[in-house]
């Protein structure tokens, strides 16, 4: 029992976030926190294009009033977001 006890106090000091499964209009995704920084886990969409680039991009979180004045204006097209990736 003690070696189980001691297990969990070790998970619990490596633990630096939490993720919870989303399903967003377009894909699902993961929201969370990561060392108390708000953050979305989207799958790379880029990867069948490259075996070798990541399956999942992680990006800050914005806050709700940005994400309504981002929503207003046009979205990026994709290969402008490729080109900032």
């Amino acid at each position: 029992m003690a070696d189980n006890t001691e297990s969990k106090s070790d998970w619990q000091e490596r633990e630096i976030g939490a993720l919870w499964k989303q399903s967003g209009r377009n894909q699902n995704y993961l929201s969370g926190h990561i060392n108390n920084e708000k953050v979305v886990i989207f799958m790379n969409k880029g990867k069948s294009e490259n075996p070798k680039a990541p399956d999942f991009r992680v990006y800050k979180s914005k806050p709700r009033e940005e994400e309504s004045q981002v929503a207003a204006a046009p979205a990026p097209a994709q290969e402008e977001v490729d080109e900032l990736i």
